[in-house]
């Protein structure tokens, strides 16, 4: 099974909670989590400390969209 590529804008409290349940916990394994993006540099700097390198991450929605990397967010 394929999995989905998962987006997530805004990486506040609850969007970090869900990067965090997507991949730490694996309570979603069909989901990855490709990328994130938000317009608050210390959520972007929370995100490099706190996901694996493989999610990417952007300083706005429409870079994250139009990046090619999810296939919902």
């Amino acid at each position: 099974m394929e999995k989905v590529r998962l987006g997530i804008i805004g990486i506040g409290t609850m969007g970090g909670a869900h990067c965090k349940n997507i991949t730490q916990k694996g309570l979603s394994p069909e989901v990855e989590l490709t990328a994130v993006a938000d317009i608050r540099p210390a959520r972007l700097k929370w995100a490099e400390e706190q996901l694996p390198d493989t999610v990417a991450r952007f300083d706005n929605a429409d870079a994250l969209i139009n990046s090619g990397l999810v296939d919902a967010v």
